[in-house]
């Protein structure tokens, strides 16, 4: 086993933890955080790839837009908030309706 040195603040984490109950040692603790923070790293890279590996894609299929002026990015900006509105009408036709009223409350004096 090794010695690692930590700052005041993950030690103080780290007891807090194992005095809560929700790690059974010090060790233990450690251990899960770094294979969490590992497995997230592995996550992130594997996102990183799939997105590249789908822009690729996109590009071979000829499935993207060249930006070459100041009209070329308005034109985009448009195009997206129009899209960003039929998606966020969509979301709201979908939304159940709430079957409990609103609470409100009375001014002073009312």
């Amino acid at each position: 086993m090794r010695t690692v040195r930590v700052s005041d603040e993950v030690k103080e984490i780290v007891d807090r933890h194992v005095a809560s109950g929700s790690a059974p040692s010090g060790v233990a603790f450690v251990e899960e955080a770094i294979r969490l923070y590992a497995e997230r790293l592995e996550d992130d890279e594997d996102e990183l790839i799939a997105a590249a590996a789908e822009g690729m894609a996109a590009i071979e299929r000829g499935d993207y837009v060249t930006i070459s002026s100041a009209e070329d990015v308005e034109a985009l900006r448009e195009r997206v908030w129009n899209r960003a509105m039929i998606l966020a009408e969509e979301m709201r036709a979908n939304r159940p309706r709430s079957s409990t009223p609103r609470r409100t409350e009375a001014k002073a004096g009312e």
